[in-house]
C-alpha cells in the first residue's frame, strides 16, 4: 500500500471529515510516516554480489546505514559517502554481502512507494488519531456555534492521549537490528 492510498483509506473512516485541506492532510501523513520512521524504524536489506561492491549506489529510500555483513555474519567496513557506500574489503569476506539500512518513509514519493505491510496498520491508526484531533476540534466548534450539544464528542486530552499511546506502541515494536561479528 502506498502512503497516498493509506491516507485515502483513513479519510474514509471519518463521517464527517472536516479536515479537507490537502496541505493539512499531507502534513499529517508526513507526520505519521515520520513518527513511525523515528520510533519503530523500517529496516531494509540489499544483497550485494562481488560485482556490486565496486560502486554501491544508495537506495532511493536510504535514511541511515546500519552495517554491511558477509554471508557468515562478519562485519564488513562500510561508510556512506555522498550517494554511494564505500565498502572496504579485507579479502576474507564471504559473498554475498548484505547491506542493512533504515528506510526514509517520510520523504518518499507518496504515490508510488510501497510501505512495508507490517507497518501499514500502525501508521493508519496513528494518522487516524492525528486527524481525529483536528477533526473533532472543528466538529466541536461547529456544534457550539450552532448552539448544539457537543458533550458527545471526545475531549482534547483523550484524543492527545491516544496519540501518545500509539507513539509508545510504535516504540515498543522497534525494528530489530541483526548482529554482525568482528572477524580478526
Amino acid at each position: 500500500m502506498t502512503p497516498a492510498k493509506l491516507l485515502e483509506g483513513v479519510k474514509s473512516r471519518f463521517k464527517p471529515l472536516l479536515v479537507r485541506e490537502l496541505e493539512t492532510q499531507q502534513a499529517l501523513l508526513r507526520k505519521a510516516l515520520a513518527a513511525y520512521q523515528d520510533r519503530a524504524g523500517v529496516m531494509k536489506v540489499v544483497k550485494l554480489g562481488k560485482e556490486d561492491v565496486t560502486d554501491v549506489t544508495l537506495p532511493g529510500d536510504f535514511l541511515a546505514l546500519i552495517h554491511v555483513a558477509d554471508s557468515n555474519g562478519g562485519l564488513v567496513y562500510a561508510d556512506p559517502i555522498g550517494n554511494t557506500v564505500d565498502i572496504d574489503l579485507m579479502g576474507r569476506e564471504r559473498f554475498p554481502l548484505r547491506m542493512y539500512y533504515f528506510a526514509n518513509l517520510r520523504d518518499t514519493d507518496h504515490e508510488s512507494y510501497e510501505l512495508p505491510a507490517d507497518a501499514v496498520g500502525m501508521i493508519e491508526d496513528y494518522l487516524e488519531a492525528l486527524i481525529a484531533v483536528q477533526n473533532t476540534d472543528r466538529q466541536r466548534r461547529v456544534e457550539l456555534s450552532g448552539k448544539f450539544d457537543a458533550s458527545n464528542l471526545p475531549d482534547e486530552s483523550t484524543l492527545h492521549q491516544r496519540v501518545i499511546d500509539l507513539e509508545d506502541k510504535m516504540a515498543a515494536n522497534r525494528a530489530i537490528i541483526p548482529g554482525a561479528t568482528l572477524v580478526p
